[in-house]
């Protein structure tokens, strides 16, 4: 998030001083990098929450053959 607001706060700051082509210019890049750093959050969240359900999993299974009494399926 930090990142998204120093981009933004850049951005504002540059366009103070800019012509109205080089804004909008400013404002377009601005635009994709926040749509890239949104994706790349995006990416990360679902390796997290896949790791995390493959934790899950294990443990659950860990626990299933811990609690089990049949000595078979051990």
């Amino acid at each position: 998030m930090r990142v998204l607001l120093a981009i933004a706060a850049a951005a504002a700051l540059g366009l103070a001083a800019c012509t109205q082509a080089e804004t909008e210019n400013a404002a377009d890049e601005a635009a994709q990098t926040t749509e890239e750093a949104a994706d790349a959050v995006g990416e990360a969240a679902t390796d997290a929450g896949e790791a995390v359900e493959g934790a899950v999993n294990d443990a659950a299974t860990e626990v299933e053959h811990a609690t089990d009494d049949n000595p078979a399926t051990h």
